[in-house]
C-alpha cells in the first residue's frame, strides 16, 4: 500500500512541474524561432546542352625552343638576362671570361704582322730582281729562287690572316647573344661556374607562336584530324580558347595506350611557356546545370550552393563543379533543374534561415 502511494505522489509532483513550466511561454510563440534573411537573388536552375568532352592533360611549349651553350673553356663572368624575360636577337645572355683566347687572339695578330712584313720584302725584292733580269743583270735561276720566295711569303700571310680570324672568332665566344628574339626560359648556370665547350647556359624559347602538346587517348586516334579545332583551358589564367590542331604524331604509347598532339595556341601575351593546360575533345552535347560564379561557395575542400526549398528556408547543399564557362561554372552533381537557389548575396545566407521577400 505504501508503495502505491509513492508512485501517485510522483506522478502528481510531476504534473506540477510540467504545468508550471508551460505557464512560461507565451502563447503563439515556440523555442528555437528560425532567423530571417532578405536582400537575397534567387534563381531557378535550368538544364542546358553543352558539348561534352574528354578531359586530357598537356603542357604550353614554345614552337622552337633551343639550349644556349658554351664554345670555349672559361668562367662565366656575367649573366645578362634573367628567367621570364623577353630578349632581342643579339641581345648579350652571358659573358665568359677566357684569357686564353685573348692570348690566341694577340699571338695570331702578331704572325700576321710579321707575315706582313716578310711578304712585303719579298714583294720588293721581286720588283728589283725583275728590272735585273730585264738587263739581264741576273740569271733565270736567281729570279726563279725570288718568285719561289715570294709566293711562300703570301701563302704565310694568307695563313696568318686565317689564323687572326679564327681567333678573334673564338674571343667573341666570351660574348655569348641570343642567335634569335625570344623569352629566357631557364638558367643552367651561375655566375663564377667554370664552364667548357658545350655546357649548357640558357634555354631560350623562340618568340612568336606557342603551342601546347598534350597526350590523348588512343581511342580517339582516327577522330582527330589536323586543322580540327579543339577546345584548350588554362587554369593559371582562368582562359579557355580555341587551338587548331597543328601535328598528330602517328606512334602510340604502349604503356599509357595514349598518341602525342600538338595544338597551335592564338597569340596571347599571358600566355607562357610551361604553362599547365587541359585539352577537351568533344563528344555529342548532353544537358546540364550552369550557375554563376558568384552562387559557389566554398568551405575547406568542399563547394555548395544554396537552394530554397518550398517553405522558403535556405539549405546548403555540397555541389559538384566542372569546367568553367565564361562568368559560369557547370555542376556535375548536387543542383537539379527547377530547384531554387541563391545567386548573389551567399555571404548573408545561413542554412535553415528563412528567406523574406
Amino acid at each position: 500500500m505504501t508503495r502505491v502511494v509513492t508512485v501517485i505522489g510522483m506522478a502528481l509532483l510531476g504534473l506540477v512541474v510540467l504545468v508550471g513550466c508551460g505557464s512560461d511561454i507565451e502563447p503563439g510563440r515556440t523555442l528555437g524561432e528560425a532567423s530571417k534573411v532578405q536582400g537575397l537573388t534567387v534563381a531557378t536552375a535550368e538544364a542546358s546542352l553543352l558539348a561534352g568532352a574528354e578531359m586530357f592533360v598537356g603542357t604550353v611549349e614554345s614552337s622552337a625552343r633551343g639550349m644556349i651553350t658554351s664554345r670555349i673553356d672559361g668562367r662565366v663572368k656575367r649573366i645578362g638576362v634573367s628567367e621570364g624575360q623577353s630578349v632581342a636577337q643579339g641581345a648579350l645572355l652571358v659573358t665568359i671570361e677566357d684569357n686564353v683566347a685573348g692570348d690566341r687572339l694577340a699571338e695570331a695578330e702578331g704572325a700576321q704582322q710579321a707575315a706582313e712584313a716578310r711578304a712585303s720584302l719579298a714583294n720588293k725584292t721581286f720588283e728589283r730582281y725583275q728590272n735585273l733580269f730585264s738587263q739581264q743583270a741576273v740569271t733565270p735561276q736567281e729570279m726563279d729562287r725570288v718568285s719561289a720566295e715570294l709566293e711562300m711569303a703570301r701563302q704565310q700571310l694568307r695563313s696568318a690572316e686565317a689564323s687572326v680570324s679564327a681567333a678573334r672568332t673564338a674571343a667573341s665566344y666570351s660574348r655569348v647573344v641570343a642567335p634569335y628574339a625570344g623569352r629566357v626560359v631557364r638558367k643552367e648556370v651561375r655566375e663564377g661556374s667554370t664552364v667548357m665547350p658545350g655546357t649548357p647556359l640558357v634555354v631560350l624559347d623562340r618568340a612568336g607562336k606557342l603551342q601546347v602538346r598534350a597526350e590523348i587517348g588512343d581511342a580517339w586516334a582516327s577522330k582527330i584530324q589536323t586543322g580540327q579545332s579543339l577546345s584548350v583551358e588554362l587554369p593559371a589564367l582562368e582562359k579557355r580558347l580555341a587551338a587548331k590542331v597543328a601535328e598528330v604524331l602517328p606512334a602510340s604509347d604502349p604503356r599509357s595506350r595514349s598518341f602525342q598532339i600538338v595544338l597551335d595556341l592564338p597569340e596571347d601575351a599571358e600566355i607562357r611557356a610551361g604553362l599547365y593546360a587541359r585539352v577537351y575533345v568533344g563528344q555529342p552535347e548532353v544537358p546540364t546545370v550552369l550557375v554563376p560564379r558568384s552562387a559557389l561557395v566554398q568551405r575547406g575542400q568542399l563547394y555548395g550552393v544554396f537552394v530554397v526549398d518550398e517553405q522558403n528556408t535556405l539549405r546548403y547543399r555540397l555541389v559538384r563543379p566542372g569546367r568553367v564557362h565564361d562568368d559560369k561554372i557547370e555542376l556535375l552533381a548536387g543542383l537539379s533543374p527547377g530547384m531554387r537557389y541563391v545567386t548573389a548575396g551567399v555571404d548573408q545566407a545561413v542554412n535553415g534561415a528563412v528567406l523574406e521577400d
